[in-house]
């Protein structure tokens, strides 16, 4: 969430929200994160499919790691 979501929030929302997330231990932090990063993998490959219906999955892993990543380093890793 950035500091704009955050100032939209009602102030005792947002202290609670703080609250929580500042009391919550790491290793659940970390696997918020994680599974924030998969759900937002997931809707990525979702888009993938609507735009290009009967895609493979090696395509698809493709196309998918194309929009993740920035140009240069798909360039070094990939040559793409």
């Amino acid at each position: 969430m950035d500091d704009y979501e955050l100032r939209k929030m009602p102030p005792r929302v947002r202290e609670k929200y703080l609250e929580i997330i500042r009391n919550m231990p790491p290793a659940k932090k970390f696997r918020v994160v994680l599974e924030w990063c998969d759900a937002n993998r997931e809707m990525m490959k979702a888009g993938i499919r609507a735009d290009q219906p009967g895609i493979g999955e090696a395509d698809l892993r493709k196309e998918l790691i194309k929009r993740i990543l920035p140009p240069d380093i798909l360039k070094k890793v990939y040559g793409w």
